[in-house]
Protein backbone atom coordinates (compact mmCIF):
# COMPACT_ATOMS: atom_id res chain seq x y z
CA UNK A 1 0.00 0.00 0.00
CA UNK A 2 1.42 3.72 -1.03
CA UNK A 3 0.74 6.68 0.42
CA UNK A 4 0.13 7.91 -2.55
CA UNK A 5 -2.73 5.48 -2.74
CA UNK A 6 -4.77 7.01 -0.02
CA UNK A 7 -7.51 10.03 0.26
CA UNK A 8 -5.70 13.16 0.86
CA UNK A 9 -7.33 13.70 4.30
CA UNK A 10 -5.77 10.04 5.36
CA UNK A 11 -2.57 10.91 3.51
CA UNK A 12 -2.01 13.70 6.22
CA UNK A 13 -3.07 11.33 9.26
CA UNK A 14 -1.00 8.01 8.48
CA UNK A 15 1.62 7.30 10.45
CA UNK A 16 4.83 6.13 9.43
CA UNK A 17 5.72 2.39 10.94
CA UNK A 18 8.84 2.55 12.98
CA UNK A 19 11.68 0.81 11.23
CA UNK A 20 9.97 0.32 7.94
CA UNK A 21 10.82 2.61 5.52
CA UNK A 22 7.99 3.69 2.99
CA UNK A 23 5.27 1.70 5.10
CA UNK A 24 2.41 3.72 6.54
CA UNK A 25 -0.52 2.84 9.20
CA UNK A 26 -3.70 4.13 8.02
CA UNK A 27 -5.61 5.91 10.83
CA UNK A 28 -9.43 5.76 9.99
CA UNK A 29 -11.24 9.22 11.15
CA UNK A 30 -14.11 9.52 13.57
CA UNK A 31 -16.93 6.44 12.30
CA UNK A 32 -19.68 8.76 10.85
CA UNK A 33 -23.20 8.87 11.91
CA UNK A 34 -24.18 8.15 8.01
CA UNK A 35 -22.87 8.44 5.01
CA UNK A 36 -25.20 9.87 2.40
CA UNK A 37 -24.72 7.58 -0.39
CA UNK A 38 -27.56 9.02 -3.29
CA UNK A 39 -27.59 5.77 -5.01
CA UNK A 40 -28.06 3.46 -2.35
CA UNK A 41 -31.57 5.53 -1.62
CA UNK A 42 -33.70 2.89 -3.12
CA UNK A 43 -32.06 0.10 -1.43
CA UNK A 44 -32.41 1.05 1.29
CA UNK A 45 -35.99 1.07 1.05
CA UNK A 46 -35.79 -1.93 -0.53
CA UNK A 47 -33.78 -3.63 2.12
CA UNK A 48 -36.01 -2.23 4.84
CA UNK A 49 -39.38 -3.92 3.14
CA UNK A 50 -37.80 -7.44 2.86
CA UNK A 51 -36.94 -7.62 6.41
CA UNK A 52 -40.74 -6.82 6.89
CA UNK A 53 -41.94 -9.56 4.50
CA UNK A 54 -39.22 -11.42 6.05
CA UNK A 55 -40.38 -11.14 9.52
CA UNK A 56 -43.77 -11.57 8.82
CA UNK A 57 -42.72 -15.19 6.85
CA UNK A 58 -41.31 -16.14 10.13
CA UNK A 59 -44.28 -15.43 12.04
CA UNK A 60 -46.02 -16.98 10.03
CA UNK A 61 -43.53 -20.48 9.68
CA UNK A 62 -43.21 -19.98 13.59
CA UNK A 63 -43.19 -23.82 13.95
CA UNK A 64 -40.10 -24.24 11.56
CA UNK A 65 -38.08 -21.12 12.34
CA UNK A 66 -36.74 -22.27 15.60
CA UNK A 67 -35.32 -25.20 12.88
CA UNK A 68 -34.55 -23.05 10.29
CA UNK A 69 -33.18 -20.31 11.85
CA UNK A 70 -30.28 -22.21 13.75
CA UNK A 71 -29.34 -24.07 10.62
CA UNK A 72 -28.82 -20.72 8.42
CA UNK A 73 -26.38 -19.66 11.30
CA UNK A 74 -24.48 -23.18 10.67
CA UNK A 75 -24.15 -21.97 7.23
CA UNK A 76 -23.14 -18.69 7.83
CA UNK A 77 -20.37 -20.60 9.91
CA UNK A 78 -19.33 -22.64 7.22
CA UNK A 79 -19.65 -19.52 4.37
CA UNK A 80 -17.61 -16.67 7.12
CA UNK A 81 -14.87 -19.61 7.45
CA UNK A 82 -14.13 -19.76 4.45
CA UNK A 83 -14.07 -16.28 3.47
CA UNK A 84 -11.02 -16.78 5.80
CA UNK A 85 -9.69 -19.83 4.12
CA UNK A 86 -10.96 -23.11 5.76
CA UNK A 87 -12.13 -25.83 3.91
CA UNK A 88 -15.10 -27.48 5.70
CA UNK A 89 -17.83 -27.66 4.46
CA UNK A 90 -21.80 -27.67 5.71
CA UNK A 91 -22.10 -31.41 6.28
CA UNK A 92 -18.63 -31.45 7.70
CA UNK A 93 -19.26 -28.90 10.02
CA UNK A 94 -22.46 -30.93 10.95
CA UNK A 95 -20.82 -34.04 11.19
CA UNK A 96 -18.13 -33.00 14.15
CA UNK A 97 -20.95 -30.93 15.63
CA UNK A 98 -23.02 -35.06 15.88
CA UNK A 99 -19.35 -36.66 16.46
CA UNK A 100 -18.15 -33.97 19.17
CA UNK A 101 -17.22 -35.85 22.04
CA UNK A 102 -17.88 -39.01 21.29
CA UNK A 103 -15.43 -41.93 20.29
CA UNK A 104 -15.36 -41.97 16.72
CA UNK A 105 -14.76 -38.24 17.02
CA UNK A 106 -11.69 -37.23 14.72
CA UNK A 107 -9.62 -34.20 15.11
CA UNK A 108 -10.48 -31.77 12.78
CA UNK A 109 -8.76 -28.32 13.37
CA UNK A 110 -10.52 -26.99 10.51
CA UNK A 111 -14.16 -28.13 11.56
CA UNK A 112 -13.09 -27.13 15.35
CA UNK A 113 -12.34 -23.82 14.14
CA UNK A 114 -15.57 -23.00 11.99
CA UNK A 115 -17.73 -24.48 15.08
CA UNK A 116 -16.41 -21.98 16.98
CA UNK A 117 -18.37 -19.67 15.06
CA UNK A 118 -21.49 -20.66 16.20
CA UNK A 119 -20.58 -21.20 19.40
CA UNK A 120 -19.74 -17.20 19.21
CA UNK A 121 -23.04 -16.74 17.75
CA UNK A 122 -25.40 -18.26 20.28
CA UNK A 123 -22.76 -16.52 22.59
CA UNK A 124 -23.68 -13.19 21.05
CA UNK A 125 -27.71 -14.15 20.98
CA UNK A 126 -27.21 -14.61 24.73
CA UNK A 127 -26.12 -11.26 25.30
CA UNK A 128 -29.08 -10.12 23.10
CA UNK A 129 -31.88 -11.64 25.24
CA UNK A 130 -30.26 -10.27 28.52
CA UNK A 131 -29.61 -6.64 27.30
CA UNK A 132 -31.28 -6.14 23.82
CA UNK A 133 -30.52 -2.73 22.25
CA UNK A 134 -27.40 -2.35 24.74
CA UNK A 135 -26.06 -5.49 23.71
CA UNK A 136 -24.06 -4.28 20.87
CA UNK A 137 -21.08 -2.60 22.69
CA UNK A 138 -17.05 -3.12 23.02
CA UNK A 139 -17.71 -5.86 25.77
CA UNK A 140 -20.33 -7.89 23.08
CA UNK A 141 -17.08 -7.58 20.63
CA UNK A 142 -14.19 -8.16 22.82
CA UNK A 143 -17.09 -11.85 24.11
CA UNK A 144 -17.14 -12.53 20.32
CA UNK A 145 -13.48 -12.83 19.71
CA UNK A 146 -12.22 -14.67 22.99
CA UNK A 147 -15.24 -17.64 21.82
CA UNK A 148 -14.16 -17.27 18.69
CA UNK A 149 -10.47 -17.83 18.61
CA UNK A 150 -10.98 -19.83 22.06
CA UNK A 151 -8.56 -22.32 21.12
CA UNK A 152 -6.02 -20.38 19.35
CA UNK A 153 -4.10 -18.40 22.55
CA UNK A 154 -1.60 -16.74 20.10
CA UNK A 155 -4.53 -14.59 19.13
CA UNK A 156 -5.09 -13.26 22.47
CA UNK A 157 -9.27 -13.87 22.74
CA UNK A 158 -10.61 -11.04 23.72
CA UNK A 159 -7.62 -8.63 23.97
CA UNK A 160 -7.01 -5.15 21.52
CA UNK A 161 -3.68 -6.37 19.38
CA UNK A 162 -0.56 -4.78 20.87
CA UNK A 163 1.72 -4.88 17.78
CA UNK A 164 1.19 -3.60 14.20
CA UNK A 165 -1.19 -5.94 11.63
CA UNK A 166 -1.04 -5.67 8.13
CA UNK A 167 -3.83 -7.37 5.17
CA UNK A 168 -1.45 -9.24 2.80
CA UNK A 169 2.03 -11.23 3.09
CA UNK A 170 4.15 -8.78 3.42
CA UNK A 171 4.24 -5.55 5.51
CA UNK A 172 5.56 -3.63 2.52
CA UNK A 173 3.66 -4.87 0.13
CA UNK A 174 0.07 -5.03 2.22
CA UNK A 175 -2.99 -4.40 0.44
CA UNK A 176 -4.30 -2.39 3.80
CA UNK A 177 -2.33 -1.22 6.77
CA UNK A 178 -4.74 -0.72 9.71
CA UNK A 179 -3.66 1.90 12.43
CA UNK A 180 -0.82 1.48 15.30
CA UNK A 181 -2.07 -0.87 18.33
CA UNK A 182 -1.53 2.65 20.35
CA UNK A 183 -4.56 4.10 18.67
CA UNK A 184 -7.06 0.79 18.27
CA UNK A 185 -8.63 1.42 22.11
CA UNK A 186 -9.51 5.27 21.27
CA UNK A 187 -10.84 4.00 17.54
CA UNK A 188 -12.75 1.72 19.03
CA UNK A 189 -14.16 3.93 21.97
CA UNK A 190 -15.49 6.05 19.20
CA UNK A 191 -16.76 3.20 17.12
CA UNK A 192 -19.14 2.15 20.22
CA UNK A 193 -20.84 5.75 19.22
CA UNK A 194 -22.79 3.60 16.61
CA UNK A 195 -23.12 0.15 17.99
CA UNK A 196 -24.87 2.27 21.32
CA UNK A 197 -26.56 4.38 18.88
CA UNK A 198 -29.24 6.87 20.64
CA UNK A 199 -31.29 9.37 18.93
CA UNK A 200 -30.62 12.79 18.61
CA UNK A 201 -34.59 13.97 17.95
CA UNK A 202 -33.56 14.99 15.10
CA UNK A 203 -32.37 11.91 12.75
CA UNK A 204 -32.76 8.51 13.28
CA UNK A 205 -30.50 6.78 11.88
CA UNK A 206 -31.40 3.35 10.58
CA UNK A 207 -30.33 -0.21 11.80
CA UNK A 208 -29.14 -0.88 8.18
CA UNK A 209 -27.02 2.42 7.87
CA UNK A 210 -25.66 1.86 11.47
CA UNK A 211 -24.52 -1.84 11.01
CA UNK A 212 -22.56 -1.21 7.64
CA UNK A 213 -20.74 1.63 8.67
CA UNK A 214 -20.41 -0.35 12.24
CA UNK A 215 -18.88 -3.63 10.04
CA UNK A 216 -16.75 -1.26 7.69
CA UNK A 217 -15.46 0.89 10.18
CA UNK A 218 -14.59 -2.66 12.65
CA UNK A 219 -12.25 -3.94 9.47
CA UNK A 220 -10.73 -0.73 9.10
CA UNK A 221 -9.47 -0.61 12.57
CA UNK A 222 -8.73 -4.14 12.52
CA UNK A 223 -8.59 -4.65 16.64
CA UNK A 224 -7.52 -8.21 17.11
CA UNK A 225 -4.53 -10.05 15.80
CA UNK A 226 -6.31 -12.23 14.04
CA UNK A 227 -10.22 -13.05 13.76
CA UNK A 228 -10.96 -9.85 12.63
CA UNK A 229 -12.89 -10.98 9.70
CA UNK A 230 -15.08 -13.62 10.88
CA UNK A 231 -15.83 -11.10 14.29
CA UNK A 232 -17.32 -8.56 12.64
CA UNK A 233 -19.38 -10.54 10.05
CA UNK A 234 -20.79 -11.67 13.21
CA UNK A 235 -21.70 -8.19 14.72
CA UNK A 236 -23.94 -7.35 11.11
CA UNK A 237 -26.91 -10.30 12.66
CA UNK A 238 -26.65 -9.71 16.54
CA UNK A 239 -27.04 -5.66 15.57
CA UNK A 240 -30.14 -6.13 13.51
CA UNK A 241 -31.14 -9.07 16.33
CA UNK A 242 -30.38 -6.31 19.18
CA UNK A 243 -32.67 -4.16 16.94
CA UNK A 244 -35.65 -6.60 17.59
CA UNK A 245 -35.19 -7.40 13.33
CA UNK A 246 -34.57 -11.25 11.99
CA UNK A 247 -30.71 -12.07 11.98
CA UNK A 248 -30.10 -12.63 8.95
CA UNK A 249 -26.53 -13.73 7.60
CA UNK A 250 -24.54 -12.35 5.18
CA UNK A 251 -21.51 -14.08 4.68
CA UNK A 252 -23.09 -16.30 2.46
CA UNK A 253 -23.72 -13.38 -0.26
CA UNK A 254 -20.06 -11.72 0.55
CA UNK A 255 -18.72 -14.71 -0.10
CA UNK A 256 -20.58 -14.98 -3.35
CA UNK A 257 -19.18 -11.62 -3.98
CA UNK A 258 -15.89 -12.42 -2.47
CA UNK A 259 -13.49 -9.99 -4.40
CA UNK A 260 -16.40 -7.44 -4.64
CA UNK A 261 -16.14 -7.77 -0.82
CA UNK A 262 -12.50 -7.24 -0.85
CA UNK A 263 -12.53 -4.21 -3.10
CA UNK A 264 -15.54 -2.43 -1.03
CA UNK A 265 -13.78 -2.80 1.81
CA UNK A 266 -10.53 -1.07 0.33
CA UNK A 267 -12.76 1.42 -0.95
CA UNK A 268 -13.52 2.96 2.40
CA UNK A 269 -10.55 1.80 4.05
CA UNK A 270 -7.90 3.81 1.79
CA UNK A 271 -10.45 5.90 -0.10
CA UNK A 272 -13.36 6.93 2.31
CA UNK A 273 -15.35 5.77 -0.68
CA UNK A 274 -18.18 4.10 1.05
CA UNK A 275 -20.96 3.73 -1.81
CA UNK A 276 -19.35 0.07 -3.04
CA UNK A 277 -19.61 -1.15 0.19
CA UNK A 278 -23.25 0.03 1.36
CA UNK A 279 -24.60 -1.11 -2.24
CA UNK A 280 -23.13 -5.01 -1.67
CA UNK A 281 -24.04 -4.34 1.97
CA UNK A 282 -27.67 -3.34 1.22
CA UNK A 283 -27.98 -6.00 -1.61
CA UNK A 284 -26.70 -9.05 0.20
CA UNK A 285 -29.00 -8.05 3.11
CA UNK A 286 -32.03 -8.07 0.12
CA UNK A 287 -30.58 -11.10 -1.50
CA UNK A 288 -30.25 -12.79 2.17
CA UNK A 289 -33.95 -12.20 2.89
CA UNK A 290 -35.45 -13.00 -0.50
CA UNK A 291 -33.60 -16.67 -0.10
CA UNK A 292 -34.71 -16.94 3.33
CA UNK A 293 -38.16 -16.67 2.39
CA UNK A 294 -38.01 -19.10 -0.75
CA UNK A 295 -36.16 -21.70 1.86
CA UNK A 296 -39.28 -21.42 4.10
CA UNK A 297 -41.40 -21.69 1.23
CA UNK A 298 -39.22 -24.65 -0.31
CA UNK A 299 -38.75 -26.49 2.81
CA UNK A 300 -42.41 -26.81 3.12
CA UNK A 301 -42.91 -28.45 -0.49
CA UNK A 302 -40.82 -30.46 0.81
CA UNK A 303 -41.97 -31.67 3.86
CA UNK A 304 -44.90 -32.17 1.61
CA UNK A 305 -43.47 -34.44 -0.48
CA UNK A 306 -41.82 -36.22 1.79
CA UNK A 307 -44.86 -37.21 4.27
CA UNK A 308 -46.87 -38.15 0.59
CA UNK A 309 -44.06 -40.69 0.19
CA UNK A 310 -44.41 -41.60 3.82
CA UNK A 311 -48.16 -42.16 3.13
CA UNK A 312 -47.62 -43.73 0.18
CA UNK A 313 -45.37 -46.36 1.70
CA UNK A 314 -47.92 -47.33 4.33
CA UNK A 315 -46.51 -46.01 7.17
CA UNK A 316 -48.58 -45.49 10.11
CA UNK A 317 -48.92 -41.92 11.53
CA UNK A 318 -48.05 -42.94 14.67
CA UNK A 319 -44.50 -44.28 13.96
CA UNK A 320 -41.22 -42.86 15.03
CA UNK A 321 -40.38 -41.87 11.16
CA UNK A 322 -42.84 -39.06 10.60
CA UNK A 323 -40.92 -37.20 13.21
CA UNK A 324 -37.78 -37.30 11.87
CA UNK A 325 -39.00 -36.21 8.69
CA UNK A 326 -39.84 -33.15 10.92
CA UNK A 327 -36.20 -33.11 12.58
CA UNK A 328 -34.74 -33.55 8.72
CA UNK A 329 -35.97 -29.44 8.57
CA UNK A 330 -33.79 -28.40 10.61
CA UNK A 331 -31.24 -30.97 11.46
CA UNK A 332 -30.37 -32.21 7.70
CA UNK A 333 -27.31 -34.85 8.91
CA UNK A 334 -28.40 -37.11 11.56
CA UNK A 335 -27.33 -40.31 12.90
CA UNK A 336 -29.04 -43.11 15.02
CA UNK A 337 -28.12 -41.39 18.40
CA UNK A 338 -29.04 -38.25 17.38
CA UNK A 339 -32.67 -39.12 15.75
CA UNK A 340 -33.05 -41.25 19.46
CA UNK A 341 -31.98 -38.36 21.25
CA UNK A 342 -33.66 -36.01 19.86
CA UNK A 343 -36.88 -37.88 19.24
CA UNK A 344 -36.81 -39.31 23.20
CA UNK A 345 -37.40 -42.87 20.86
CA UNK A 346 -35.56 -46.03 21.40
CA UNK A 347 -32.26 -47.09 19.20
CA UNK A 348 -33.98 -49.51 17.29
CA UNK A 349 -36.97 -47.37 16.23
CA UNK A 350 -34.52 -44.81 15.06
CA UNK A 351 -32.58 -47.24 12.96
CA UNK A 352 -36.00 -48.21 11.40
CA UNK A 353 -36.56 -45.01 10.71
CA UNK A 354 -33.46 -44.24 9.06
CA UNK A 355 -33.27 -47.54 6.97
CA UNK A 356 -36.53 -46.76 5.73
CA UNK A 357 -36.04 -43.19 4.93
CA UNK A 358 -33.10 -44.35 2.88
CA UNK A 359 -35.40 -46.67 1.10
CA UNK A 360 -37.57 -44.15 0.26
CA UNK A 361 -34.05 -42.07 -1.05
CA UNK A 362 -35.23 -39.21 1.58
CA UNK A 363 -32.08 -39.63 3.54
CA UNK A 364 -28.60 -40.68 1.80
CA UNK A 365 -25.16 -41.82 3.16
CA UNK A 366 -23.07 -38.89 3.82
CA UNK A 367 -20.23 -41.15 4.35
CA UNK A 368 -18.73 -44.30 3.44
CA UNK A 369 -18.15 -45.71 6.63
CA UNK A 370 -19.52 -48.99 7.34
CA UNK A 371 -20.06 -48.48 11.43
CA UNK A 372 -21.26 -45.31 13.04
CA UNK A 373 -22.79 -44.22 9.97
CA UNK A 374 -24.27 -40.56 9.18
CA UNK A 375 -26.73 -39.82 6.54
CA UNK A 376 -27.76 -36.15 4.98
CA UNK A 377 -31.25 -34.90 3.74
CA UNK A 378 -30.21 -34.11 0.65
CA UNK A 379 -33.13 -32.43 -0.62
CA UNK A 380 -32.55 -29.80 2.74
CA UNK A 381 -28.89 -29.54 1.34
CA UNK A 382 -30.11 -28.72 -2.10
CA UNK A 383 -32.55 -26.31 -0.52
CA UNK A 384 -29.58 -24.28 1.59
CA UNK A 385 -27.34 -23.65 -1.35
CA UNK A 386 -29.70 -23.32 -5.09
CA UNK A 387 -30.08 -19.80 -5.87
CA UNK A 388 -27.66 -18.25 -3.88
CA UNK A 389 -25.92 -16.32 -6.98
CA UNK A 390 -29.87 -16.18 -8.95
CA UNK A 391 -31.07 -14.34 -5.90
CA UNK A 392 -28.15 -11.90 -5.38
CA UNK A 393 -27.77 -11.00 -9.49
CA UNK A 394 -31.22 -10.06 -9.42
CA UNK A 395 -31.27 -7.30 -6.19
CA UNK A 396 -28.20 -6.81 -8.44
CA UNK A 397 -29.49 -5.78 -11.82
CA UNK A 398 -32.51 -3.83 -9.88
CA UNK A 399 -29.75 -1.65 -8.03
CA UNK A 400 -27.71 -1.28 -11.45
CA UNK A 401 -28.17 2.86 -12.82
CA UNK A 402 -30.29 2.47 -15.92
CA UNK A 403 -28.96 3.92 -18.72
Amino acid sequence: MRKSDLHPSLQASCVAVPGRSGCYAVVPPPVPDMVDVPACHGLFALARRELELLTETIAHHAEHADLVLPMLNRREAVDSSQIEGTQTGFDGLLIHEIEAGSQEAESDPDAEETFSYVRAFMRGCGDVERHGQDAPSLDLIRALHATLMEKQPRARPGEWRDVQNFIGSRLETARYVPPPAAAVPELMQDLQRVLRYQPDGVVDVSILMRAGIAHAQFEAIHPFLDGNGRTGRLLLPLMLKAAGLPPIHLATFLKVRQRDYYDALWQVQTRLNWAPWMTLFLECTVASCRHTVQLFSALQRLQTQWRRRLAEAGKRRHAAIWKVTDLLLGQPVVNVNIVAERLGVSFPAANTAITDLVALDILRPATDRRRHRIFHAHGVMNALYTGLDAVLDDVSRWAAPQP
